[in-house]
């Protein structure tokens, strides 16, 4: 070849040259690890017990006695439960305030009274008069709801604050504590630590009509799960006694799984939060018992594998526009899972179920910045990502994923809709 002709094709070589060396850089292999909380599910032998972790007695402010509550909830199908009574209420709320009669009133507890009543949780359950969880054939887990500043769930240690050391105006009036230093729910959440139990952060999106509860910004959440570690504190009400909040709720969590996961799990609950399940009895926040509910896969139902499962994430949730008032058993009418599988070499996820009508699949929400006011709206950041429908997801090719996926399973019947959530799915790619 000429000189002449050599430097006539040059250009193209170059170009050529340029084309498929950024060929190769784009089409670089991408890799990604996966954190699945459904891995060592043993899902041919896996146990479903249904659970509310969230229901009150006249213990505090329900209506009913532990007796009546524990039995309704072992007809309505329950395996596990846990009665979480305001560490902030005398015993017979609703007598003082003038709506239930004295017949009606709790006696319990008889004798001595627990050393920081009225703080105290209410277990175990026959001090109050009801049989033992294991003569009714469920697992009983002792807990209660702190009250002061934002309601948290607290289980597996009889911590309470105790009702003399607050402020004039609860739960909002201040705390403090032996030492007269004022206390907030971080140190709550420390104590809880000490005494070797957990926590979640209860019904975030409650209405601010109410004068027991202040909403709370986004960022106090963020700093909440960046303060506390995962072996505390390990996650959040998503479904609650409060429909008209389901958005605020839900998008709350999408969006603290947009910043802490894979790495610091949030996991996410379904608790009816039931004070009566009578529908319109005077001053019930929740207006009966919705139906929404936890279900543990375990392989066996003990204290250790629930508070496990709790940890690590190996349970969903489910939640009906239908209410049940604990009349009846329906866990069959909701989405049931299956088996989760995760072929990480094709990167396919795939979910098999029952009793659904449509399978979404949710990541992270497109802006992380509020669009409204939090304390009146009920959406005020953006929901997660419906990134896909159907039982299959290839996390390698579809787009919109980020640091995660959930599964949002339904079913319709008779205009009623039944719903299942997963725990999310960590996805972390690696260059």
């Amino acid at each position: 070849m000429t000189i002449k002709k050599y430097l006539a094709v040059l250009p193209v070589c170059l170009v050529l040259a340029i084309f498929s060396f950024s060929n190769a850089a784009n089409t670089k292999k991408k890799n990604f690890a996966v954190s699945n909380p459904y891995e060592h599910i043993h899902w041919e032998t896996i146990q479903r017990h249904k659970a509310n972790l969230h229901a009150h007695t006249l213990q505090s402010d329900g209506y009913h006695k532990v007796k009546v509550v524990a039995e309704a909830y072992k007809r309505a199908g329950y395996s596990i439960l846990s009665l979480t009574d305001h560490d902030w209420n005398w015993p017979n709320a609703r007598l003082s305030w003038g709506l239930i009669s004295e017949e009606e009133a709790t006696p319990y507890p008889l004798g001595g009274l627990p050393e920081n009543f009225p703080a105290n949780t209410t277990w175990p359950w026959k001090n109050y008069g009801s049989p033992s969880p294991e003569a009714l054939g469920m697992l009983g887990i002792q807990g209660g709801e702190l009250t002061f500043r934002h309601h948290m769930g607290s289980y597996f240690s009889d911590y309470g604050v105790w009702y003399d050391r607050t402020g004039n105006r609860a739960p909002y009036g201040g705390i403090v504590d032996k030492t007269g230093r004022e206390i907030f729910e971080d140190d709550q959440l420390a104590d809880i630590k000490k005494k070797g139990g957990l926590a979640i952060i209860n019904h975030p999106g409650i209405p601010a009509k109410f004068e027991w509860f202040e909403r709370k910004s986004l960022d106090w959440y963020v700093d909440r799960f960046k303060n506390n570690s995962s072996d505390c504190l390990v996650g959040m009400e998503i479904t609650n006694n409060t429909p008209e909040t389901e958005t605020y709720d839900e998008g709350l969590w999408d969006q603290l799984l947009a910043r802490f996961m894979p790495g610091r799990p949030v996991w996410g609950f379904g608790n009816d939060d039931m004070h009566t399940f009578e529908t319109g009895r005077k001053g019930d926040h929740g207006g009966g018992s919705k139906n929404t509910f936890t279900v543990f896969l375990l392989d066996t139902l003990t204290q250790a594998s629930v508070r496990e499962a709790m940890k690590n994430g190996s349970f969903y949730f489910c939640k009906s526009s239908r209410q049940s008032n604990l009349q009846f058993n329906d866990l069959d009418l909701f989405p049931s899972i299956q088996n989760i599988k995760i072929d990480e070499n094709k990167g396919v996820i795939s979910v098999e179920a029952t009793n659904f009508d449509q399978i979404r699949w949710i990541s992270s929400p497109v802006s992380l910045q509020p669009v409204e006011d939090y304390k009146k709206s009920d959406q005020p950041w953006p929901l997660g990502l419906l990134v896909h429908d159907g039982p299959t997801l290839n996390y390698k090719k579809m787009k919109g994923i980020k640091n995660y996926v959930r599964l949002e399973l339904e079913r319709k019947i008779n205009g009623h809709s039944y719903r299942t959530f997963t725990n999310p799915i960590g996805i972390t790619v690696k260059e």
